[in-house]
């Protein structure tokens, strides 16, 4: 998978909306850890049922410590992340667009996303 830097301009496919990117992550590059708002995993994994973009491929876990780990981790219970995307709107006109494995990366690796960004994915299960 790419990696994008946190609220850089999304650029992985084209689209018509104004999207910041959150969440590409890499293990070649530092990423903001802690812990996540309550409710963000659970919300994350609503959003990811419905991925957008979806692609033929797969993405397995650069972060995980092997590849059998990895390849556990392209699903969360009966949810598939190892593909796709979560566009999230902040109802300011920016849209985010992360990779559906943020799931993971905030249940397993500590990610923390930006705090904009949790707020908009909270606020769509308010």
């Amino acid at each position: 998978m790419a990696y994008y830097p946190d609220l850089s301009p999304y650029s992985y496919d084209a689209d018509d909306r104004e999207m910041l990117n959150v969440g590409w992550l890499s293990r070649d590059h530092p990423y903001a850890t802690g812990v996540a708002p309550e409710g963000l995993v659970e919300a994350l994994e609503e959003l990811a049922r419905r991925a957008e973009n979806v692609q033929r491929g797969m993405h397995f876990c650069e972060l995980c410590p092997d590849f059998p780990t990895a390849r556990q981790n392209t699903s969360r219970g009966n949810i598939f992340i190892g593909s796709g995307e979560i566009y999230v709107p902040n109802g300011e006109g920016i849209t985010y667009a992360s990779p559906a494995m943020i799931v993971h990366y905030v249940a397993d690796h500590s990610y923390l996303p930006p705090e904009d960004y949790c707020r908009s994915v909270l606020d769509k299960f308010s």
